[in-house]
């Protein structure tokens, strides 16, 4: 399903308000294990068959892969935080702005699909004073439910009222 141009503009502006309220005031390894480990029993809970990595300045600080995610989830990982390292945006945000200005990772950036996917489940982790260190990404799940898990459970870890937060709608 494509989105019309006004649903495009929308969703582009729900991830931007997103983005402007998941900073984090302090990221350590701790930080990260806990992050890791809450994106991991979210996963589990909903019977998802998922690979997790957060990665801060290109070091891997937590990984892990749940029943059933293979080598397969492992490359989706590394593509769609290719991506976020190279545009500083949500994977999924990148497949929206992709999509409405009609054109393509190649065409734009000159860059291969075999590195880089423009879909959801990787997002910048944003470190307040200090801009992005870093990326949280997950795969095994449908793009969309890969982008709201990552952005709910650092939603959170923001401290931001769950009440308040919205998951984004299917392309």
């Amino acid at each position: 399903m494509t989105l019309q141009p006004s649903a495009l503009e929308q969703q582009i502006a729900l991830c931007d308000t997103q983005r402007q309220r998941t900073w984090l005031s302090h990221f350590d390894s701790r930080d990260a294990w806990a992050l890791g480990n809450s994106l991991y029993q979210a996963a589990l809970q909903a019977g998802y068959p998922m690979a997790i990595d957060i990665t801060v300045n290109r070091s891997c600080l937590f990984s892990a892969l749940l029943p059933g995610a293979s080598g397969e989830n492992i490359d989706w990982v590394r593509r769609k935080r290719n991506l976020v390292d190279l545009l500083g945006i949500s994977s999924w945000e990148a497949g929206l702005m992709l999509e409405q200005r009609q054109t393509t990772l190649e065409a734009r950036y000159g860059v291969s699909p075999r590195d880089y996917a423009p879909f959801g489940g990787s997002y910048p982790l944003q470190l307040t004073g200090c801009g992005m260190i870093g990326t949280v990404t997950v795969s095994g799940a449908p793009q969309r439910d890969d982008h709201n898990l990552v952005v709910r459970t650092l939603w959170a870890a923001a401290g931001q009222p769950l009440a308040e937060w919205q998951p984004v709608a299917p392309r």
